[in-house]
C-alpha cells in the first residue's frame, strides 16, 4: 500500500498518527528536510505510466531555494528595524489585563529575542514591534544622560504605591517592579519609608522618613505597623540595584482611622 503523506513527514498504515506532527510553532514553514521528504514521496507515488518530467525537480528545488533566500532577507530586515530603534523614541500601545489601553512613550532602551519575537523595552515596559505606533529620531539611553551623570536602567517615578487597608495603627501597601525586564529586576532591592510630612516623592526627602523594616528583593507589599491614630502619612518606596543607582515610586497619602474606645466596665 502506498504511503500516506501527513502535514509535515510520512506516516505507514499502523504507524502512530502522532508522529506527523512537530512542535514548531508555525507550520506553514517548510525546511529542507520536510521538502525533500515531500519529494521524495512525489517521485515514489507517481504514475509511472506518465512519470514527471526531471526538468520539474530541478525546478522545485530553485523555487524552494529562492523560497529560502527570501524568508531570510525578510527576516534580516526585521532584525535590522528592531535594532534600529534602540536609542530613539516611540509611541507603543498594548491591552493590559482589564482590556484597557496601555500607551508609552519613552526611548527604546534594548531590543531581545523572545519565543521568536523581538520585545522591546520602553521604560522598562515590554512591547513587540507590532505594538510600535510612532518613531521619532533623538532620545537618550539609560546609561549617560548626556550632561555626564549616570542614570539607573529602571526608573520606578511613574508607578504609584497602592494603598490596602488602613487601621488605627498600621497600613497596607503593594507596589510594582519598575520594570519588566527580567535581567534588571533580579537583585533589586526594596526599602519601606514613611512620613508625616510632604512632599515625598525626591529620593533626599524620602530618606529622611522613618524607615520600617530593612531592604529586601523579591518584596512587593508591606504592612507598616506602630502608627499613630487619626494621622495623615505619606509612604513610599526607595528602589535600588547592585551598583547603587535609586529610585523612588510616586507615593501613597493615607489617614490612619480614629482609635476605638474601649467600652467602659
Amino acid at each position: 500500500m502506498a504511503d500516506e503523506i501527513t502535514s509535515v513527514g510520512i506516516t505507514r498504515p499502523g504507524s502512530d498518527l502522532n508522529n506527523g506532527y512537530t512542535n514548531k510553532t508555525d507550520n506553514s514553514i517548510l525546511d529542507p528536510d520536510q521538502f525533500l521528504n515531500l519529494l521524495i514521496t512525489q517521485m515514489q507515488n507517481q504514475d509511472f505510466m506518465n512519470p514527471m518530467d526531471d526538468t520539474q525537480y530541478v525546478t522545485q528545488m530553485a523555487q524552494f531555494s529562492n523560497m529560502q533566500q527570501m524568508q531570510q532577507m525578510t527576516e534580516y530586515s526585521r532584525m535590522g528595524y528592531a535594532l534600529s530603534l534602540v536609542g530613539k523614541t516611540v509611541t507603543a500601545s498594548r491591552l493590559n489585563a482589564s482590556g484597557e489601553l496601555d500607551t508609552t512613550t519613552g526611548v527604546v532602551e534594548k531590543v531581545s529575542m523572545l519565543n521568536n519575537e523581538y520585545i522591546l523595552y520602553v521604560d522598562g515596559k515590554q512591547y513587540n514591534l507590532s505594538q510600535i505606533m510612532t518613531v521619532q529620531s533623538g532620545g537618550s539611553t539609560s546609561g549617560d544622560d548626556g550632561e555626564g551623570e549616570t542614570k539607573p536602567p529602571f526608573d520606578a517615578s511613574k508607578i504609584q504605591v497602592e494603598k490596602g487597608d488602613v487601621t488605627s495603627n498600621s497600613a497596607k501597601v503593594s507596589w510594582k517592579a519598575p520594570t519588566e525586564d527580567a535581567t534588571i529586576s533580579k537583585g533589586l532591592k526594596y526599602t519601606v519609608y514613611y512620613s508625616e510630612t510632604g512632599p515625598f516623592d525626591k529620593l533626599e526627602d524620602v530618606e529622611k522618613g522613618t524607615k520600617f523594616g530593612s531592604a529586601q528583593e523579591n518584596f512587593f507589599a508591606e504592612e507598616i505597623t506602630g502608627l499613630s491614630p487619626d494621622k495623615t502619612y505619606y509612604i513610599n518606596i526607595v528602589v535600588e540595584d547592585e551598583k547603587g543607582n535609586k529610585s523612588v515610586y510616586k507615593p501613597v497619602e493615607i489617614k490612619t482611622s480614629k482609635e476605638e474606645e474601649k467600652p467602659e466596665e
